[in-house]
């Protein structure tokens, strides 16, 4: 599987929405996802995740979150 930074993952079994930040030395991503409106941040296996095409989740091609 091919992951890069910006790139839309769930986990393979199952979760919600899930941005890549960083990408590590040892097979694995940092992703950015919402719990409960809180910003959250943590590692997962590459392997753990699949990519996910945001035109089939709902969300507008145009629109995007901004975080300040």
């Amino acid at each position: 599987m091919t992951n890069k930074l910006g790139s839309v993952v769930s986990l393979e079994s199952g979760g919600p929405l899930m941005t890549v930040g960083v990408l590590g030395k040892h097979s694995d991503a940092r992703c950015s996802l919402f719990v409960d409106q809180a910003l959250e941040r943590e590692w997962f296996a590459l392997i753990a995740l699949q990519p996910q095409d945001v035109s089939k989740s709902g969300l507008s091609s145009g629109a995007r979150k901004v975080l300040k």
